[in-house]
């Protein structure tokens, strides 16, 4: 190993996500010329941080991204499609425990990544169930109009990247009671969100088949069965190469019967209602590089999970609603 390497890993485990810069500073006698030093080399050596300012502190802000796979086999680019996409799902926006600021960190990284195409799995907003007289107590938003609007006014607007999204059941609601679609105001304020359909859609990226799914429910005891459940019911039309599936608020890649499949997870804590049911939570995304032959068959599949640690949520009711800008990037 070299000397460099094995200082950038010695100081590397120093650093801890949210620890002040200027205790760092003075416990290692650093001046800000050789903290800079520290931080490059650590980004030539694949460990990328970044300084931010929290309540007028300037701490470390470490990656949060983990490879499923980094190998890369032999291809011919003359002859396969290359994308890159990145897949979000169950905002929830108006409840208490939604993670924006978490959002916009995934989009900021795709926006570093050149990635111009996000797809929403579902459940955009928190909805309205009047048979769960619990719900407005794990609400800051309440009803269509503000959950929507906040919508509108807070969702990331990044230079270059579309959204395109499907509605699930807590979307829906806001039709069962007032026959007000999520969907239409979305398309009329903002035209970097495309609506692909309700509870499901099949789309086409460079030729492959992508179906995103919102099923009903309750998740089973194996990861894997209810998605395999899915693929086996899907039409040969409709069959996709890769299917992603919101709702249950898990993370789990597979392959089943030719289908790359992930269970994308949620950017909503756990409510009362999930820790009434003793319901698992999983807050992240998907980074995903696809490489595919021009008949749409995917040669080469590769997704990196992102999954945020509880340190890095907000805990604290509504603090999203008070502290959190929208992610604007020109």
């Amino acid at each position: 190993m070299s000397r460099d390497r094995e200082y950038v890993e010695r100081q590397y485990k120093y650093i801890h996500n949210g620890a002040s810069v200027e205790e760092f500073m003075l416990k290692f006698h650093l001046n800000s010329t050789e903290l800079k030093g520290l931080l490059e080399l650590c980004r030539i050596y694949g460990k990328n941080i970044e300084i931010v300012e929290k309540d007028g502190t300037l701490v470390f802000d470490k990656p949060f991204i983990r490879n499923l796979d980094t190998r890369k086999p032999d291809l011919d680019p003359n002859n396969l499609r290359y994308s890159q996409i990145c897949v979000v799902s169950d905002t929830h926006f108006g409840n208490i425990h939604q993670q924006l600021h978490l959002l916009n960190k995934v989009y900021r990284e795709a926006y570093n990544r050149g990635i111009t195409k996000v797809y929403h799995v579902g459940n955009i907003v928190d909805g309205n169930y009047p048979n769960r007289p619990e719900q407005p107590r794990q609400q800051f938003l309440h009803g269509f109009d503000e959950q929507v609007g906040y919508v509108v006014d807070m969702y990331p607007r990044v230079k270059g990247i579309t959204t395109e999204y499907i509605l699930g059941s807590h979307d829906e609601t806001h039709y069962k009671n007032g026959q007000a679609t999520v969907n239409n105001w979305l398309s009329r304020c903002r035209k970097d969100m495309i609506f692909l359909g309700q509870d499901c859609a099949l789309t086409e990226l460079n030729g492959v088949k992508i179906f995103l799914d919102h099923p009903g429910g309750g998740s089973a005891q194996s990861l894997s069965y209810k998605p395999q459940k899915r693929i086996e019911i899907l039409e040969s039309d409709y069959k996709p190469k890769i299917l992603l599936i919101g709702h249950y608020h898990k993370s789990y890649y597979f392959v089943y019967r030719n289908v790359h499949g992930i269970l994308v997870p949620s950017f909503c804590d756990k409510t009362q209602f999930q820790q009434k049911q003793g319901l698992s939570n999983v807050i992240g995304a998907y980074f995903i590089d696809i490489y595919a032959d021009k008949k749409g068959n995917v040669e080469y599949f590769c997704p990196e999970e992102v999954i945020f640690r509880p340190n890095d949520m907000w805990e604290e009711a509504g603090k999203d609603k008070e502290r959190v800008r929208q992610l604007v990037i020109k």
